[in-house]
């Protein structure tokens, strides 16, 4: 029983992911925010990293029953938060955030600290060098370009990146680190 009441009153790090419905005006997004920071707030979390919702187009529609009328939407406004909160309020925090009218879908999910990480991405490969590896590595095993690889291929503009631009774009996301 100890134990139960134990667990109960512990912190853990904690990470939701949300997705807002793309019908709320873009100069009220951030009031929607400080809403969902405030539920947080409320719970006694403690703030450890955020991300201001952005605009962005969903993999597929998804709907959601507002009043009587099922809405499709194409688009939302993703953002997440990182916290450290008491594992015995979690429970409500998501049942607070499902109870917002403007949420169209979150993740609540457990996390660590460290994994924070907001500096710059790394410029990629382009894809027709991928290929040209691949090629010369497998090129005894098994044929490698087909006509949908050519494809795409094809569409992807080959901007070269040199060894030297790849160790200098570490170098420089090591030191924001």
């Amino acid at each position: 029983m100890q134990d139960k009441v134990l667990k109960e009153d512990k912190m853990q790090i904690y990470e939701i992911g949300y997705l807002l419905v793309s019908s709320i005006p873009e100069e009220k997004v951030a009031t929607e925010v400080a809403l969902l920071k405030d539920i947080l707030s409320k719970k006694g979390a403690e703030f450890i990293a955020e991300e201001t919702p952005e605009l962005r187009t969903l993999a597929y529609t998804m709907t959601k029953k507002i009043g009587a009328v099922h809405h499709r939407f194409d688009k939302s406004y993703f953002g997440w938060f990182k916290f450290e909160l008491s594992t015995k309020e979690t429970e409500s925090v998501k049942k607070s955030f499902e109870e917002n009218p403007h949420m169209l879908r979150m993740l609540f999910i457990t996390t660590v600290k460290e994994g924070t990480y907001l500096g710059k991405k790394s410029p990629s490969a382009s894809l027709s060098k991928v290929e040209e590896t691949n090629i010369e590595h497998n090129s005894n095993t098994a044929e490698v370009t087909t006509e949908a690889t050519a494809e795409v291929v094809a569409e992807v503009p080959a901007a070269p990146v040199s060894v030297e631009e790849i160790d200098k774009s570490i170098d420089e996301m090591v030191k924001e680190a």
